[in-house]
């Protein structure tokens, strides 16, 4: 039994030297390979077929919706107010917005830092009415060498401007003026001119333009002797002016005024007198000044324009240029009173003029 233990135990040993030696006996090395050196044509392959590239995106199309700025004389006032509601309906109507951002006081400085800060903004078209011509010229000269479509209104004097929209022009408003005092008194009879002032060259165009107009379509119609007055753009002194004349001249039957102070001064004295239906005035005039008077009758019109939609003739102007419209005479604005303009340089001019009366006085808020 001992030699059977004794045999089984050396036949172990052996089994494991053989299994420990097969285990760290290096594995065979590989047969080395003859290598050769190919030409070099024929050792280039034909490279594989690269992928096509992805097809780039195409850029989406720039944002062609322009940055619109309109600057009034001041916000916070009924006229400017009532201007606002026209812009804000031609943004809805053409599906654009309108930055409408003006100074709160009558102050041209305040108004050039808020014209400075949108140009430098970098807005694309500026409409605006300045407080002072003027002052308003460099800001924009800076705009236009920036590419920005500058358009202004009751500024036609400026040089810095592409365009300068008016509703008339100063014989188109002196003689629809006179159309209306004509009308009143029946074509005929004694009247009076009356301006803001003897130096405001714009009140004394209108008033030559009237007379000329009456010499032309009204010859029962006679300008009497006192031929141009000033109220000095105060009611209170057209009304003494008025009461002056007619005490001067017993005949006289009208009252051709331009200021906006001129028929509300010259009613209250028609008025006063007891002439209402045999006096007449008309003058340009806020709706807001001689609503009670139209009502009465005292006034059967004032002259106007709807500065609400001079407004919408600027920005419609401002955005056909911005599409590539060259503008020219006759060309439509989209607004009424502008679908046929005259464009003269810079001057673009509608036929805006307005009789304001009993019957539409409501339809304004300033």
């Amino acid at each position: 039994m001992k030699k059977f233990i004794a045999l089984l135990l050396a036949l172990v040993l052996v089994v494991g030297l053989v299994a420990c030696g097969a285990k760290n006996e290096p594995a065979p090395a590989e047969e080395k390979k003859e290598e050769t050196t190919a030409p070099a044509e024929e050792k280039k392959e034909d490279p594989a077929p690269a992928e096509e590239p992805a097809p780039a995106e195409e850029p989406a199309p720039a944002d062609d919706t322009p940055v619109i700025a309109f600057v009034p004389k001041v916000i916070g006032q009924a006229w400017w107010d009532y201007v606002r509601t026209g812009v804000e309906e031609w943004a809805a109507d053409n599906g654009y917005e309108v930055i409408y951002k003006g100074p709160t006081e009558v102050d041209a400085a305040a108004q050039v830092q808020i014209m400075t800060d949108l140009v430098n903004q970098g807005v694309d078209i500026l409409c605006f009415s300045p407080n002072d011509p003027g002052a308003c010229e460099q800001i924009c000269k800076q705009a236009m060498d920036a590419g920005i479509i500058v358009i202004s209104t009751e500024a036609a004097t400026m040089q810095n401007v592409n365009f300068d929209v008016e509703a008339f022009d100063d014989a188109g408003l002196g003689g629809f003026l006179m159309d209306e005092l004509a009308k009143m008194m029946g074509e005929e009879g004694e009247y009076c001119t009356m301006v803001g002032s003897m130096t405001m060259e714009s009140h004394n165009n209108w008033a030559d333009a009237a007379v000329a107009r009456q010499q032309e379509a009204y010859p029962n119609m006679t300008l009497v002797s006192d031929q141009r007055v000033s109220s000095e753009s105060d009611a209170e002194r057209a009304y003494q002016l008025t009461k002056e004349l007619k005490q001067k001249h017993p005949d006289l039957k009208g009252i051709l005024g331009t200021s906006s102070f001129d028929a509300p001064g010259a009613a209250r004295a028609i008025d006063e007198l007891g002439l209402t239906g045999q006096m007449f005035a008309i003058s340009v005039a806020l709706p807001s000044e001689t609503r009670d008077y139209l009502k009465s009758g005292v006034l059967q019109a004032v002259g106007l324009w709807d500065p609400a939609i001079t407004a919408k003739a600027m920005l419609s102007l401002a955005l056909q240029m911005y599409q590539g419209v060259e503008p020219a005479t006759g060309m439509d604005l989209g607004v009424e009173g502008y679908n046929s303009v005259k464009i003269d340089g810079t001057l673009v001019v509608g036929d805006g003029s307005l009789a304001i009366t009993a019957d539409n006085v409501d339809n304004f808020t300033f």
